[in-house]
Formats: C-alpha cells, sequence, structure tokens
C-alpha cells in the first residue's frame, strides 16, 4: 500500500515531465552534464526518481518481512509435537479414496 502510494506520486511527477517535454521541441533539452537544461523538469526527473527509490524501499522491506515471517514459520514447526498449554491432542482426520 505504501510502495504504491510512492509509485502513484512517482507517475504524477514523470507524466508532469513528459508534459513539459511534449510543450516544446527544445523543452528537455539535456545541458553535458546529464541535466535538464529547465529547471522544473530536472525537479521533476529528480522528484520521480526519489519517489520510485522510496517505493523500492517499501518493496524490499514487504519481501524481506515476508521472508521473515516465512522462516519463523518453519523454524517453529515441530513435527509431532504440540504446544505444551494445550491440555487435548490434535484431533486427527484423513480420508482415503480407492481409484
Amino acid at each position: 500500500m505504501f510502495a504504491e502510494r510512492e509509485h502513484n506520486q512517482s507517475q504524477r511527477a514523470w507524466n508532469s515531465l513528459l508534459d513539459i517535454c511534449r510543450s516544446a521541441q527544445a523543452a528537455c533539452a539535456l545541458a553535458p552534464d546529464g541535466r535538464y537544461v529547465r529547471s522544473d523538469a530536472e525537479q521533476l526527473y529528480q522528484r520521480s526518481r526519489a519517489y520510485d527509490r522510496r517505493a523500492n524501499h517499501w518493496l524490499l522491506g514487504a519481501q524481506a518481512s515476508l521472508l521473515a515471517t516465512t522462516a519463523l514459520f518453519i523454524i517453529d514447526l515441530h513435527p509431532g509435537e504440540g504446544p505444551e498449554n494445550i491440555p487435548l491432542a490434535p484431533l486427527q482426520v484423513g480420508m482415503r479414496i480407492a481409484f
């Protein structure tokens, strides 16, 4: 959800930059150092990149959280053992299907 919000902000900045570039032929000219000559175009480009980086950080954090949760779940599995605080044994249900 947070990554989507950041990505949408990035898209808005990028679309504004595209509008500037489409407004005039030289509107998106680049300086020798690789930056846009127009300061508003450069600002929109940098804003779009910043929001994209933030979205990537949110996505990486979500993936790390998912991996940690999965690892902790696997570590917590104890075959044949149940937690000590449940007084009843687990009920085992099975079904056989003949072919």
